[in-house]
């Protein structure tokens, strides 16, 4: 949500709160204002564009966008065909929807599919709009919704969301005691229900469908769903033909299946995603896992084989970094580490016309990928978006923070702390009385790996949304 992959192209936000983009934008998806598509990321613009306010996470769906800023309103641009901004038309731009579109409470976050958006408010209510064809925007029909429409909180029987997950054609909601809901298409079981029958509201899955746990994050592919747990085991269900399950088969699963957790991966996971076909895990460890389709190098191992079991993307391509968020599209991937560097990888470049060219067309006009680096190769293993082509801007807003600015942060917001800066500005001869040159190494070394920084207003309340924005790294070791 710092990064998400649509359909060959990349949105991000940096840790100002500015919006980059690159890659496909033949449908506006960029935000520039044209349909041009754009190899390098472009800065699409910052508080100036977004009323003053800092954007706070984004979401891809196939050929549009959608972002949450810090006073909850949403923005959106790109394809509308589908109605999935609200109308018909397409946006190159992007668009506000003020609050009282969605109840008068601020967006926390907003959810992507194929053709719809979903947006859940601080009050934990779920709105919706776009193609319902599959009854996948949860409101008892298959009829398109061109304006934001509330999912009758009945049928989440009184529970207040707190996350959203928009996969192809269905939905995903997590309620704050951790119980899931899922609706829409279940052509392979991605509902999760022991059947392939659609489901055209939201449908509790059974108290025990994930072995009666917590789930505190959900995430879903095109055709299957995932979701963590508390204690930090990872649950697949749905679609399997590439095995982007994990189970070491390419068999669907009706039910949720348990994939693992310290068991497999070495440590808890803390994150995944979800691309069409292949899955990324992130570990408390910060280590990045990944499985299922590997075309194209989306899987991050130096091929285009096929994982059927979780595998570990080798840490030397992220200079041995740790990785806080992830996020994957159909045909790329990429991840955030600790000092907001991004890494991308996966298909570098395909034909402007994908479904009509000829290979000879094909060969003379490409489109880039949305990787965001200076040429347009494919890329089989990470790798590093050159800062520069950033601006220099670390990208996300979890990260964790140099010594001395963690130090400088907890000075000024700790009660006890911060009444010491009187100390410093009554200070004379250059800081010699300061209480802070006197303090003990080791409590300094505690305050310093104390601090991280999270996302501002209400999405840093809600646990699975800091998880997916890199937060829940610091979150687990007892960081605020």
């Amino acid at each position: 949500m710092a990064v998400a992959c649509g359909h060959g192209f990349t949105v991000l936000v940096t840790e100002q709160g500015d919006l980059l983009t690159c890659g496909r934008g033949d449908s506006g998806q960029l935000g520039l204002g044209d349909t041009a598509h754009q190899l390098l990321p472009v800065h699409v613009g910052g508080r100036e564009l977004f009323f003053g306010q800092p954007l706070v996470l984004v979401a891809a769906g196939r050929r549009h966008t959608a972002g949450v800023a810090k006073d909850g309103a949403v923005w959106s641009w790109g394809e509308g065909y589908y109605s999935q901004l609200g109308d018909r038309e397409p946006r190159q731009r992007p668009e506000r929807l003020d609050r009282d579109m969605f109840g008068g409470s601020p967006a926390v976050m907003v959810a992507c599919g194929s053709r719809h958006t979903m947006v859940l408010n601080a009050a934990g209510c779920v709105w919706t709009y776009g193609s319902g064809s599959f009854g996948q925007l949860g409101h008892g029909n298959k009829a398109d919704k061109l304006v934001l429409t509330l999912v009758v909180a009945e049928r989440f029987k009184g529970a207040q969301i707190v996350m959203l997950a928009a996969g192809g054609h269905h939905s995903v909601a997590l309620g704050a005691e951790g119980k899931v809901w899922t609706w829409g298409w279940n052509s392979h079981g991605q509902l999760g229900h022991n059947d392939l029958q659609d489901r055209l509201v939201p449908t509790q899955l059974e108290g025990e469908a994930l072995g009666g746990a917590a789930a505190v994050l959900v995430a879903a592919g095109e055709k299957y769903s995932v979701a963590v747990m508390i204690a930090g085991a990872l649950w697949v269900w749905g679609n399997g033909h590439f095995g982007q399950l994990g189970l070491g088969d390419r068999e669907d699963r009706l039910v949720p299946v348990r994939v693992g957790a310290e068991d497999k991966f070495g440590a808890r996971v803390i994150t995944a995603a979800c691309g069409n076909d292949h899955t990324l895990a992130v570990t408390t460890a910060g280590v990045l896992w990944s499985w299922g389709k590997g075309k194209h190098g989306i899987l991050g191992h130096n091929d285009d084989s096929n994982r059927l079991v979780p595998t570990q993307v080798e840490v030397q391509h992220f200079d041995h970094g740790k990785i806080v968020s992830a996020t994957a599209g159909d045909t790329h991937s990429a991840v955030v580490t600790e000092h907001g560097g991004l890494y991308t990888w996966g298909m570098g470049t395909f034909p402007e016309e994908e479904e009509e060219s000829d290979e000879e067309d094909a060969e003379e006009e490409k489109v880039p990928g949305g990787l965001g680096h200076s040429y347009g190769e494919t890329k089989f293993v990470p790798t590093l978006v050159v800062p520069a082509l950033l601006q220099g801007a670390r990208v996300g807003c979890c990260h964790e923070l140099l010594p001395l600015h963690a130090l400088a942060f907890a000075m000024g917001t700790h009660e006890r702390l911060g009444r010491a800066a009187q100390t410093v500005l009554a200070s004379t001869d250059h800081g010699k009385d300061c209480e802070y040159l006197s303090m003990p190494g080791e409590l300094v070394q505690r305050i310093v790996e104390a601090c991280g920084a999270l996302p501002e207003g209400r999405a840093g309340e809600l646990e699975g949304v800091v998880r997916l924005l890199g937060g829940g790294m610091f979150a687990e070791s007892g960081r605020t």
